[in-house]
């Protein structure tokens, strides 16, 4: 049986209702607000299609689906959408670094992506996120600032580097050059050259962008 066109304008009202509050769930957004600035979407529209100021036709709802990534006529189906968005810890974690001895940390996750804009820079599942904790790395880099690591990209010639020694620690360092049994390396603050044998590190991921803070741009 077909259904009415207030029928119809109300299950996709209501599966839109679902969707928003599915998105929410996943922890990756705390707010209506953050979901239609992260897909590009009006806020007062949402707002109006939600409340029913506006009836959502069907133009307005296959276009929803496009810009949500849901897939076509969902919002029309009579079973509820299902939304399936990976964990922020899949996507791409953040951490922060927990100082050790001087320059050498250990990562810490951070559940909260408050400090974090992720419209400046979308992590990918490949990437995570390090925030720079104490003075050590002054002046390339200063506490508060974000490292973007990728644990794909093959390391190469004078890239920064987030490297993860045998003994649990880490350490950004400059890469001078790959010997076949060691790497040398540069200190961040240029003070000394330092050179690992290739068997105690555990794995080497290169950095491909630092953010400064938001504070930088006031």
């Amino acid at each position: 049986m077909d259904m009415s066109a207030p029928e119809i304008f109300e299950r996709r009202r209501h599966h839109l209702t679902k969707v928003i509050d599915q998105l929410i769930d996943t922890q990756q957004f705390k707010t209506g607000k953050e979901i239609c600035e992260h897909f590009g979407l009006s806020a007062s529209y949402i707002a109006q299609l939600l409340n029913s100021k506006r009836q959502i036709g069907e133009k307005a709802a296959r276009e929803l689906e496009q810009q949500l990534g849901l897939d076509a006529l969902i919002l029309d189906q009579s079973a509820e959408p299902k939304v399936e968005l990976s964990p922020l810890s899949e996507q791409g974690g953040l951490f922060q670094m927990q100082v050790v001895q001087q320059q050498a940390f250990a990562l810490i996750p951070i559940d909260s992506a408050l400090s974090f804009n992720l419209d400046i820079f979308h992590l990918q599942v490949q990437h995570y996120a390090i925030q720079v904790a104490g003075p050590y790395y002054v002046p390339s880099l200063k506490p508060g600032w974000w490292l973007i690591c990728d644990k794909q990209v093959e390391v190469s010639g004078s890239d920064i580097l987030c490297v993860y020694l045998l003994n649990g620690l880490q350490l950004v360092l400059q890469l001078v050059s790959d010997a076949q049994d060691y790497y040398e390396f540069q200190s961040l603050d240029e003070h000394r050259q330092v050179i690992f044998q290739k068997t105690d590190i555990e794995k080497i991921h290169p950095v491909i962008a630092i953010l400064p803070t938001a504070s930088m741009f006031k």
